[in-house]
């Protein structure tokens, strides 16, 4: 198959799929890969939901890292957050397809 667009956007895809696959090691159960995700049900919000708040937590993080807002976590990129945001935009669409 032949792909059109940045060659970059590849790599990044990459480069998303081991930060999805290194976080979901510490945070899923091995039985269900978004289980995390899931715990907002038992508060009762769509675990799709409660992946959008996750999200806003991260545009948060992005607005006060690109007003020049050092990182308390040392080592801590813009690069990162916005590679954490591209893997919860994906979680949140595989759970809203999940719910409807």
């Amino acid at each position: 198959m032949t792909y059109h667009g940045h060659p970059r956007f590849y790599e990044l895809i990459e480069e998303i799929k081991k930060t999805h696959s290194d976080k979901n090691h510490d945070y899923a159960t091995a039985s269900d890969p978004l289980s995390n995700l899931k715990l907002s049900q038992e508060i009762g919000i769509p675990p799709w939901k409660g992946v959008l708040v996750r999200m806003s937590d991260k545009w948060s993080r992005i607005t006060q890292l690109a007003s020049g807002k050092k990182a308390q976590v040392k080592g801590e990129a813009i690069t990162d957050t916005l590679k954490d945001l591209a893997v919860y935009s994906l979680l949140c669409l595989i759970l809203y397809e999940e719910e409807t």
